[in-house]
């Protein structure tokens, strides 16, 4: 089972959606008039403009669960109006108008919550971190309820996903159909960017390495792990051979003082026009974006780790560190025969003699 949950502002728009007799039916209410939907609605906002103090500016909860095909066979709706209702209960969601509609106009069971978010004693319901509240319930009932648990991403209904949850299975089934073409982490980043996906890469400065990846779409970002087990930086590298770009394998410039983590080095040689090259992921993300922590600052706050896109990793591991020549008028070098330390240079100075 997984839910949905959504604050609204409009009672009689939402109850003509959910209770609309040509693919819904009612299957279970409380403390509203049931003549038809406008006195449903009516009700329900009543109730809410009834509210002492400052009133809600979104009074209403829009709630949907949705279950397994699998499951089909057992729900009645009796039973589906118990686990509503339960859900309810543990959302925190009491005291208060409701009515529950179960839908037919998809192939698998699913049923839709009207909730007045003002209580029968005026009081405004919590929805302190009911998102979260959310997916712990859902996971709760269907276990206890012996409902269906899917096996592995592929048996998930993509189109029963919301929010975060359906970014995260977009980037999952992007990386899974992108990854067979690929040769290496370019070629990946390549196609996840002509789909609107970008690839950050977790580096370890004081050592060059790469610790992890995380994916971003719509402003939404994830660890590989956390979309999957087998998007982990580590899976996913050894599947592409441990290259970078075609022929180059990860060998960090480290002691590259051009690089210090905050300011991303120049690439003239990449393509302006390239996906890769425009890349520079660890850029702060867009006002009102939400991440997972892995795609705000280029740098961590009082770490060693930072984060770079696939064209800085690839300036990066390009040449080999060099000692850089001096360049400098009257004899570069070490022509001279003087050291490269003042120390050096001043054994063969003259000396003043003292009076």
């Amino acid at each position: 089972m997984m839910g949905d949950l959504k604050k609204r502002a409009s009672f009689a728009r939402l109850v003509n959606y959910v209770n609309n007799p040509k693919k819904a039916r009612l299957i279970d209410s409380k403390d509203v008039r049931l003549d038809d939907n406008a006195a449903i609605a009516r009700s329900m906002q009543g109730q809410a403009d009834d509210k002492p103090g400052r009133k809600l500016k979104n009074p209403v909860y829009h709630i949907s669960l949705d279950f397994a095909h699998e499951d089909a066979p057992r729900l009645t709706d009796e039973l589906m109006a118990e686990i509503a209702r339960e859900y309810m209960k543990r959302m925190g969601i009491v005291n208060t108008q409701y009515i529950i509609c179960r839908h037919t106009d998809k192939e698998h069971p699913h049923l839709h919550i009207v909730a007045n978010r003002v209580d029968n004693a005026g009081n405004t319901i919590s929805d302190r971190n009911d998102a979260i509240r959310n997916v712990a319930v859902c996971k709760a009932l269907t276990r206890e309820y012996g409902l269906y648990f899917s096996k592995g991403k592929e048996k998930v209904k993509r189109d029963c996903l919301r929010g975060k949850d359906k970014v995260k299975y977009q980037i999952h089934d992007a990386v899974k159909a992108a990854l067979p073409r690929c040769g290496s982490w370019s070629e990946l980043c390549d196609r996840l960017a002509k789909q609107g996906i970008g690839v950050n890469f977790k580096l370890d400065r004081r050592n060059g390495n790469i610790v992890g990846v995380s994916f971003t779409k719509d402003g939404i970002s994830f660890s590989g792990s956390r979309i999957d087990r087998s998007m982990g930086f580590y899976r996913l590298d050894k599947q592409l051979g441990g290259r970078i770009a075609e022929g180059m394998e990860w060998q960090p410039r480290v002691q590259d003082n051009s690089f210090d983590g905050r300011t991303p080095p120049t690439m003239p040689n990449m393509a302006v026009d390239s996906h890769t090259a425009g890349t520079f992921i660890g850029q702060p993300s867009p006002d009102g974006a939400t991440t997972d922590g892995n795609g705000g600052s280029s740098v961590e706050s009082g770490s060693d780790i930072i984060q770079v896109g696939i064209g800085i990793l690839v300036e990066l591991c390009v040449q080999p560190h060099q000692a850089k020549v001096s360049s400098g008028g009257g004899g570069g070098g070490n022509e001279s025969g003087w050291g490269e330390n003042d120390k050096e240079k001043n054994k063969y100075k003259p000396r003043k003699m003292r009076r």
